[in-house]
């Protein structure tokens, strides 16, 4: 009886609307800033933690231009600036507890500017296979394929556009490709050829700039990070209609933030227990 009372109790929780799941969205800064790592309010952008220093074990830096967790493992992947030089076009591993950095490779595109300066990714995003995909920032937008375990980038094809601005990324549960490869254009990428399909100039609540980073919340809504002009840059924290580019500014973020990425978190007590309770009920009766 008391086992039955537990369950009845712990389904009346969640018939109240008690949230024993929540996503927790992230923040990573670069865009001329040192790498740090900040949990943000979904509904405001504002700042809820700051985590710590995006550094590895011997406190190197790295900032951050893109972030994506793994759909299975849950594991926390990020792409580092081209500033400074010593970290650059990296992809690296994160702690999202601590902020720790752990590289995994150098994403070898062979693409550099005249400068020497390696291309990285404006940002990255899972496929819910789990295969790793990025934006290029020199020689274009182009869609990228990328190797989780060694970090080998692979060009899928070529965009036509000649210069990126801005370079989100963010792949819908059917397996869309959305971005913002230039600072007046939203649309989608075609995940086969590379192909980049305009939909509009989305809004930029902060005056001007581009949208530096996209994800998907788990319940499916596209948001966006508008990094607008400044020094330091003001990030304003959108959702955007992925259909139509329609967007709605949710507030003012972070200054410098350059990624976003949303965690599931893991069941809590209350959704494991019960299951198991059930489970007891059964092997009593």
């Amino acid at each position: 009886m008391k086992v039955l009372q537990l369950v009845l109790c712990a389904l009346s929780l969640l018939g109240l609307g008690v949230r024993v799941d929540a996503a927790v969205l992230y923040g990573a800064t670069a865009s001329g800033a040192a790498g740090r790592l900040f949990r943000l309010d979904p509904a405001t952008g504002a700042q809820l933690q700051d985590v710590g220093p995006l550094s590895d074990a011997a406190g190197t830096n790295y900032p951050i231009t893109g972030m994506a967790f793994h759909p299975t493992t849950g594991v926390l992947y990020g792409s580092t600036g081209n500033n400074p030089q010593a970290t650059a076009a990296l992809l690296v591993t994160i702690d999202p507890a601590t902020a720790l950095v752990t590289v995994v490779g150098a994403f070898n595109t062979g693409i550099t500017n005249s400068s020497g300066t390696p291309s990285t990714m404006g940002d990255i995003g899972f496929d819910a296979a789990g295969n790793l995909f990025g934006v290029g920032t020199i020689g274009g937008p182009q869609l990228y394929s990328i190797d989780a375990a060694t970090a080998q980038a692979t060009v899928i094809g070529n965009t036509g556009l000649t210069s990126t601005t801005g370079g989100g990324l963010a792949i819908s549960s059917a397996g869309i490709f959305y971005g913002t490869p230039t600072a007046s254009r939203y649309g989608t990428y075609d995940s086969t050829t590379g192909a980049y399909t305009n939909i509009t100039n989305p809004v930029k609540p902060g005056g001007g700039g581009a949208y530096a980073a996209l994800d998907f919340s788990p319940a499916g809504v596209l948001y966006g990070l508008n990094s607008a002009p400044g020094s330091p840059p003001p990030t304003f924290l959108v959702t955007i209609d992925p259909a139509t580019g329609t967007v709605t500014s949710l507030g003012g973020s972070v200054q410098s933030l350059d990624a976003i990425a949303f965690r599931i978190p893991e069941p809590s007590v209350l959704m494991l227990l019960v299951p198991a309770a059930v489970a007891l009920v059964r092997r009593r009766r």
